[in-house]
């Protein structure tokens, strides 16, 4: 793989980062941050002193141990940090973030950001008067097989979009039994507020639409959370009720989402006016109609060697390179379709979602 210009172009400068939140994404995100040249962990923080340890020993061999603190606000004070990576359980994500902001500190943030829509709204406005970086972990844009079904969509040469499908599957029920993502006080939309955003996100992002209408259903499946979630919805484009004119109550959406399945799986099938796009994990595949399902061709691809992770979009733009692709506005589709939801399920009413204001 050839060097990214904007990563090359800027390496030079040295980022220190300190870790909030050292469970398993805190490991994951202390190794892909130090596998970048000049990014080194300063500091960690977690009430789990055995989390800490784990996440520190996960940091190269050479790598000068990382100071450590039960308490993220004593974190905050070490003075050899640049940014922060947040991993903590979801409700303490704002409160973490505008502390980090407070500092003077960039902030890379896992997702969700938050349940709470006035609390988007504080953490855009924070991030504005700060003019530091803040970029939510929504992994799935930054992977080549998404920003090249966003490219096809967003063209026009393939048409409207005219329906949708997503299903997503894991075994949310095992690795998590006992833990904060089981808690309802800490994790109340369960597998789908916490692991669906992703497909949920990549949805708007790569289409450009939101949902105005939706009826769901929700099943516990013998936990304490949300564990499956179905249902349908209505898509239209921003700043329009309706998308077509066939669909004069916008393009038909159907989703699945089961949390307590054997396997993790991925399917999101979009169909529009001149092409049908289905992406399977990360392949993506299509037809125009002149033969069967196939590889995108590379012609149509993305040729350029962009960042593949959120943690190296967020350095590289940190050190003045492309701006990140998700930045705290863009969670306003993924939240008000998840709280319509969930309140569609609760209530056993279809909900109109709040409009995204983006």
């Amino acid at each position: 793989m050839e060097a990214n210009p904007s990563m090359t172009a800027t390496t030079n400068r040295p980022l220190r980062f300190g870790i909030i939140g050292c469970g398993a994404l805190g490991v994951v995100h202390a190794r892909r941050l130090t596998e970048l040249p000049a990014v080194s962990v300063t500091a960690v923080s977690d009430p789990d002193t055995a989390a800490m340890g784990r996440t520190a020993a996960a940091l190269p061999a050479n790598a000068q141990p990382p100071a450590q603190f039960a308490d993220y606000r004593e974190l905050l004070q070490h003075p050899d940090l640049d940014a922060i990576c947040i991993n903590s359980p979801n409700p303490w994500h704002v409160e973490q973030l505008l502390a980090s902001l407070e500092r003077g500190l960039d902030v890379l943030c896992e997702k969700p950001l938050t349940m709470v829509p006035a609390e988007v709204d504080q953490v855009v406005e924070a991030t504005r008067k700060s003019g530091k970086t803040v970029a939510i972990a929504y992994q799935s844009r930054y992977r080549r097989d998404s920003r090249i079904l966003r490219r096809a969509l967003q063209s026009g040469k393939w048409g409207r979009v005219t329906s949708v499908n997503v299903f997503s599957c894991e075994d949310w029920i095992t690795p998590n039994v006992g833990t904060w993502r089981h808690d309802p006080a800490r994790c109340p939309g369960g597998f789908f507020a916490d692991a669906n955003g992703h497909q949920l996100d990549l949805l708007f992002w790569m289409t450009g639409l939101h949902a105005t209408s939706l009826r769901a259903t929700i099943e516990k499946r013998g936990t304490p959370v949300p564990m499956v979630t179905w249902g349908e919805a209505r898509l239209a484009s921003s700043g329009a009720q309706t998308a077509h004119a066939e669909h004069p109550d916008g393009i038909p959406f159907t989703f699945l989402f089961v949390g307590d399945a054997k396997h993790w799986g991925e399917d999101i099938s979009i169909q529009t006016e001149g092409a049908d796009f289905h992406m399977r994990g990360t392949k993506l595949l299509w037809s125009d109609g002149k033969g069967p399902m196939g590889p995108f061709p590379e012609s149509e691809s993305d040729p350029a060697d962009q960042e593949d992770t959120p943690d190296t979009a967020f350095v590289t733009a940190l050190r003045g390179g492309t701006p990140v692709a998700s930045p705290p506005h863009t969670v306003w589709p993924v939240l008000t379709f998840t709280l319509a939801a969930l309140e569609s399920a609760e209530t056993g009413n279809p909900v109109r979602p709040q409009i995204p204001p983006i």
